[in-house]
């Protein structure tokens, strides 16, 4: 881990000094005006030859008087016999003069001409500043809070690369060594433009493999993009045309195409989370390159409206902002809600925009003419008419696209609307927080669901659904009482931590027990009525931001009706709910779970009790189902009552079969003792035992007692958790022959 910090100093401490050099350099062109370039594209020329003008970019906009084919003899003082694009460059760059002219000897069929021509300048030479800026602090930030990572750091390096093609440097007058500036500039360029996209491709995929996976291998296959840096800056040499070239715009084509898969693999390969945070880097992708793409076409079909496509650059900064929150907090707002609402007005408006350019058009003709209107009022007239009919397509279509794609929420926030109108007609406090629990449960389908209700001076579970039983709650625990001041649902992880020195111990225990993710009270008049604990999905997703809100709107509503309800009726219903759900469990195994003791399994001595009735499938084969029915329940309450009356928990019964311990989980004096004194009462008991109806001959049980080491606790099933135990002296004892001579003894011994 040390040594993983040291690497990642080195890291912060040599690239982002370098990157900080050049943006410095920028900042100081910027702030003298001299943030200009040659809008010209040139040849590579032979040996003895000068270089030619291959055309303009990137607008095509001729340039002064130069005209394609003019060979370039001169810029300056410098000659350009045999200079190279890039050098050629670089020489003007160098004669241009605090005007931001630079004089230029050409020859035009065959004629010497002397020109001087004004650089043109950047438009909107400030929007890289921002860009560069949170590529660069984002990635520096994610290195700082995640050392150590081999995501973080192909991170970190992937967009100090960008950072490096993306801050520009001019060459003309640098203050420093210039000629060495330009040639390092050149470097750093070539060396970014080959790397990037290999760096970017890798990063992905070890994005889509966190988790267990997150030690993998890389593939090779994507440092087959190192062609990208040759054929983006073949230019240099004149090998192609540019900057920008067509082969370096068909690159980026392969490079978005190979990454939109690398990460579609992924999401359908990932869990609810990974899906979630490549949702994010997706959503920053298209908030980032849409609007430019939107300007490009604007653009297209309306020159005038240029300055769009200068502007809409500096929404890139929203792809290291997104990647951030994907890694940090991709929980910090429901991404599902934020892609429906961008899909819904991002198709409004292509739509207004094809509008305006095909429709708006013929008809603020046709307006004109009938109503006698000028031209730019009838444009206004059509273009509010359209308007008011794309919003509220807008809005229709948004629900349309979230039951498409995002069909679970958009069932939840259904389930929820019909809920709230349901809690109205509840006739009782016990309704109200039962028809709550049972729809939350359905439509979030947590591993656990538990809604407390106030009952005098304690809370107890009305409705549960879970693996373990939820215990009784003083009402006036730690627990309790740090809820009294919150007023929406609450994340059980951070939560805790904020509270870390009230709470106790137990009650961290308790929530822990139920594997409690979210906790929403529910708020009646100055005290907490009733609240509701939720465990983990089950689908493995989280708790979006949409999800706590509608949370909060049933804690509300049921808050709302509770107030309809006598208090007294209220703590009527919660004792009564909270005493069925006790019949169910064990008495000893309530009670521990009860005051908040664990039941983890553990190795223990007890005294195992096996009770069976003897001759029971002969005995029951003329009986009628409900006369065996009768039979055995009252065996089961007789049997229990005894082994309860001597410290035992009874584990099971299995039919006609009883199985209790004795010096678990509770310590007994003397068990062994116990156990025996109270298999003797059973055998006695079933003699006399009073089936509600006349029998030929009364029950007879057999009975196996044995001591020794046990493994007791709790065992989880699919669907719950069981509490019992297991290991050679149950099963030695639950044997037949083992039984059978027990009873013997043990009837012999009466």
């Amino acid at each position: 881990m040390r040594r993983s910090g040291l690497v990642d100093r080195v890291l912060i401490f040599t690239l982002v000094p370098i990157w900080a050099f050049w943006f410095v350099l920028y900042l100081n062109s910027l702030a003298n005006g001299r943030v200009a370039y040659f809008p010209i594209d040139v040849s590579a020329p032979g040996r003895n030859t000068y270089p030619m003008v291959l055309g303009y970019w990137p607008t095509n906009e001729p340039w002064g008087n130069l005209k394609v084919g003019d060979q370039l003899i001169r810029v300056g003082r410098q000659e350009l016999r045999g200079v190279c694009p890039l050098r050629f460059y670089f020489l003007s760059y160098q004669e241009v003069n605090s005007s931001l002219q630079v004089s230029v000897v050409l020859v035009r069929a065959g004629k010497r001409h002397h020109e001087v021509l004004s650089l043109k300048p950047y438009p909107l030479p400030w929007k890289d500043i921002p860009i560069t800026l949170s590529f660069v602090a984002t990635v520096v930030l994610l290195l700082l809070r995640r050392p150590g990572s081999r995501l973080m750091r192909f991170l970190f390096l992937t967009s100090l690369t960008v950072s490096f093609l993306v801050t520009p440097f001019e060459f003309n007058r640098a203050p420093i060594a210039p000629i060495v500036l330009t040639y390092a500039w050149a470097a750093l360029s070539f060396v970014s433009s080959t790397i990037w996209a290999p760096l970017s491709l890798r990063t992905a995929l070890l994005f889509t493999e966190q988790g267990p996976r997150a030690s993998i291998r890389l593939p090779w296959w994507p440092w087959l993009y190192v062609v990208n840096g040759p054929v983006v800056c073949s230019w240099m040499i004149g090998i192609v045309r540019g900057p920008p070239n067509a082969a370096g715009h068909l690159m980026f084509i392969a490079w978005s195409i190979t990454c939109l898969l690398v990460l579609t693999r992924g999401f359908l390969r990932s869990d609810p989370v990974g899906r979630r945070q490549i949702k994010w880097l997706v959503y920053g992708e298209y908030l980032g390159i849409m609007p430019m793409l939107f300007a490009e076409a604007v653009t297209l079909l309306k020159p005038s409206l240029v300055y769009l496509d200068l502007i809409s650059p500096i929404f890139l900064v929203f792809i290291p902002i997104c990647g951030v929150i994907a890694i940090l907090r991709f929980n910090l707002f429901d991404i599902d809600r934020l892609i429906g609402a961008t899909a819904a007005y991002t198709i409004g408006s292509i739509v207004m925009i094809a509008a305006m350019f095909m429709v708006v058009p013929r008809l603020s003709e046709a307006t004109t003419n009938l109503a006698g209107l000028n031209p730019a009022a009838g444009e206004v007239v059509v273009s509010l008419l359209l308007a008011t009919v794309v919003v509220p397509g807008t809005r229709y279509l948004r629900p349309q696209i979230e039951r498409l794609f995002f069909a679970e929420r958009y069932a939840l926030e259904l389930g929820v609307e019909d809920l709230l109108r349901e809690l109205s007609a509840c006739t009782s406090p016990n309704e109200v927080l039962t028809l709550a629990g049972e729809r939350l449960d359905f439509y979030l389908r947590p591993e656990c669901c538990v809604i407390y209700g106030r009952s005098a001076k304690s809370y107890a579970p009305l409705f549960f659904r879970g693996p373990t039983v939820a215990p009784v709650l003083d009402a006036e625990a730690a627990l309790v009482t740090a809820l009294h001041s919150e007023t929406r649902p609450v994340e059980v992880e951070p939560w805790l931590r904020r509270y870390r020195p009230s709470l106790l111990e137990s009650d961290r225990a308790i929530l822990q027990s139920l594997g409690a993710a979210v906790v929403v009270p529910i708020h009646c008049v100055d005290m907490i009525a009733a609240f509701l604990c939720l465990g983990h999905k089950r689908s493995g997703d989280i708790y979006t931001a949409t999800d706590l809100t509608l949370l909060t709107r049933v804690a509300d509503k049921v808050s709302a009706e509770l107030r309809r309800f006598d208090e007294a009726e209220i703590g009527r219903e919660v004792r009564a709910m909270s005493d069925a759900l006790r019949r169910y469990v064990p008495e000893p195994i309530a009670e521990q779970i009860l005051t908040g003791q664990k039941l983890d399994a553990r190795e223990s001595e007890v005294s195992v009790l096996f009770v069976d009735i003897r001759g029971y499938t002969s005995y029951a084969e003329d009986k009628s189902a409900a006369e065996v029915f009768s039979t055995v329940s009252h065996y089961t309450k007789t049997v229990s009552r005894v082994v309860r009356a001597h410290g035992g928990t009874v584990v099971e019964f299995n039919g006609d079969g009883m199985m209790a311990v004795f010096g678990a989980p509770a310590p007994v004096a003397e068990k062994e003792h116990a156990a025996v004194r109270a298999g003797l009462e059973i055998v006695l008991s079933m003699r006399c035992l009073d089936l509600g109806a006349p029998i030929e001959q009364p029950l007879e049980v057999g009975v196996g007692i044995a001591t020794g080491k046990a493994f007791v606790g709790n065992i989880q099933s699919i669907d719950r958790l069981i509490w019992s135990a297991i290991g050679v002296i149950v099963k030695c004892c639950g044997s037949p022959h083992m039984i059978q001579a027990a009873s013997r003894g043990a009837a012999s011994f009466g």
